[in-house]
């Protein structure tokens, strides 16, 4: 999770709903999670600051519904299956296309929300939130706010970070700083501040072809999109 991203929320799934309809309340809020990829997927959601994540299994064109805390924090990532990389957990060695929130309760702040390949990727992804009373002012105003956020045509992934599966076929790209550990891809160690660690020729290459996600740690002027709405639908192959 990111700099603008990592917050103090080990906060527990309230429930898991499959096609719930959404519904405005104080205390809880849903996440629509669609299919779309033409094959089941291994859907998974991880709280932040919980160890390992949870799986749900999700028939193409199905949309499973997560009903969580009104202040949520946590993302979630799809697989194919759980051969090559853990279902479980997405990031590292486990690389997987991320939607990530943190969300606010509807008398707090807003929410925000982002698409991130900074660990890595293995799928087109959309985020969008699900406005029932229509857009506000500050929406024709600000471009990332209340609006999609997306990649729906994955970057080419550099032949040094390509993961393949027994048979050969492209499974996911691995970020610079899982496969390479330098502190200038992780923003780690010296490059571990805004000022130090800046973009690099991986993360350039990913923001060319989706400049909506995240690219690096530290990519947070163009990457975190903002909005309060009850509900908020993430698809995956969109």
């Amino acid at each position: 999770m990111k700099a603008s991203l990592l917050f103090a929320a080990s906060l527990a799934l309230v429930s898991t709903v499959v096609h719930a309809a959404p519904s405005v309340s104080p205390n809880s809020k849903h996440i629509n999670i669609l299919n779309k990829c033409g094959h089941k997927l291994e859907i998974g959601y991880q709280t932040n600051d919980e160890p390992r994540g949870h799986i749900v299994p999700l028939q193409d064109g199905q949309t499973h519904t997560l009903t969580i805390q009104a202040n949520w924090g946590g993302r979630i990532w799809a697989r194919e299956n759980c051969n090559v990389h853990s279902c479980d957990i997405a990031g590292a060695e486990n690389p997987a296309s991320l939607a990530e929130f943190k969300l606010s309760s509807i008398l707090e702040d807003i929410d925000y929300y982002d698409v991130s390949f900074v660990d890595g990727y293995n799928y087109p992804i959309r985020i969008e939130p699900q406005i029932i009373k229509g857009l506000d002012q500050l929406v024709k105003l600000d471009k990332r706010h209340c609006r999609p956020s997306e990649c729906t045509s994955l970057p080419t992934c550099p032949l040094d970070l390509q993961s393949l599966n027994g048979v050969g076929k492209f499974v996911a790209c691995e970020s610079a700083c899982s496969k390479y550990g330098d502190d200038k891809y992780c923003c780690t160690g010296a490059f571990n501040t805004a000022g130090t660690c800046t973009s690099n020729h991986y993360a350039q290459r990913i923001k060319a072809q989706c400049p909506e996600a995240y690219s690096y740690a530290f990519d947070d002027a163009t990457s975190v999109y903002g909005c309060k709405a009850a509900a908020y639908q993430v698809i995956f192959c969109p």
